[in-house]
């Protein structure tokens, strides 16, 4: 299968062989956009890690372009930031930036500290048995900083603009594309619409950028992007879709079990969402999750899927 020049599989292994040199599984956000400028298909907005203690300057909190900076939190047990007052909005001067900061690095650990008091069976396995005070101490401490991202005004803030693409390793098929309806909504998208028209999927061993950009014109969510619904305008060309598609396909292929020379396994990597401005496709969150081959359990015959569901023959035993 076609494997795309422009993926620089040698920065992001060196990026996967840092992260497990620090003893972690996973990247964090900043890390991810790292991933996707290395795979040459998509436009990560430029962020700068404010590393917890560290006095960056005027000049360095000014450096981005746009009147405006989002800043998240980064901490390896938040996964949804948002929940608990780990993203921000602000003006982009210092004084906003820093006051924003100061008061993030406090407040979400306190949020973060009563949301685990509410859902005590969703805490990670390092704060289980924590309470109070103690329990805010040590979210406090795995605090790495706020990273400040460059904002990106989306071309369209209404229904369907929003789009997910990821990968997942699966016992059964091993690694999966998937695309369709993305942002804080897209579990709910899935259930409410009918089959293939939120979300696709395929393996990908059995697909390229193209096949499965033709699954994806099925959508309601090439629909909305390419402007085939009423009052609307076409956001992104087919041709960033396909790249984008081909791109995701060969990181699965080469981070995949069935590799024999795969020095990582990517377990998960999730863009949701990419929003859309002036025909860029940006990632406003990102995840990825990853191992090392041996840990991983033989692989399954995927080139056999075919056969198991589109019999020749097949044979029915009792009545």
């Amino acid at each position: 299968m076609h494997t795309p020049e422009y993926i620089d599989f040698n920065a992001i292994t060196a990026l996967l062989q840092e992260a497990h040199a620090e003893g972690r599984d996973f990247l964090y956000e900043y890390e991810v956009y790292t991933l996707l400028a290395k795979s040459g298909a998509e436009t990560p907005p430029r962020a700068n890690l404010l590393v917890r203690g560290a006095r960056p300057s005027d000049e360095e909190l000014s450096a981005m372009p746009g009147d405006k900076a989002v800043l998240k939190i980064v901490s390896p047990t938040i996964v949804h930031k948002t929940e608990v007052g780990g993203v921000r909005i602000v003006p982009k001067s210092p004084d906003n930036i820093r006051s924003a900061q100061r008061r993030m690095l406090y407040e979400v650990p306190e949020n973060y500290a009563a949301w685990i008091e509410r859902h005590p069976d969703a805490a990670p396995a390092s704060y289980r048995g924590l309470t109070g005070q103690a329990l805010v101490a040590a979210i406090s401490r795995d605090l790495k900083g706020v990273l400040q991202v460059q904002f990106m005004p989306p071309d369209s803030d209404t229904f369907g603009h929003e789009l997910i693409v990821g990968l997942r390793r699966t016992r059964e098929f091993g690694m999966i594309l998937s695309a369709g309806l993305g942002g804080t909504d897209t579990e709910l998208y899935a259930q409410r619409f009918r089959k293939g028209q939120a979300i696709v999927a395929a393996s990908t061993d059995m697909t390229d950028g193209q096949t499965f950009f033709e699954l994806f014109r099925q959508t309601i969510s090439y629909k909305k992007l390419a402007g085939l619904t009423r009052g609307q305008r076409r956001i992104v060309g087919d041709e960033q879709l396909i790249e984008c598609f081909e791109s995701f396909v060969a990181m699965a292929n080469y981070y995949s079990p069935a590799n024999p020379d795969a020095p990582f396994i990517i377990e998960e990597l999730e863009i949701n969402p990419f929003a859309f401005t002036d025909y860029l496709m940006v990632p406003l969150d990102g995840m990825c999750r990853f191992s090392l081959p041996q840990t991983q359990p033989a692989g399954r015959p995927v080139g056999k899927i075919h056969n198991l569901l589109h019999p020749e023959r097949i044979g029915i035993v009792g009545v």
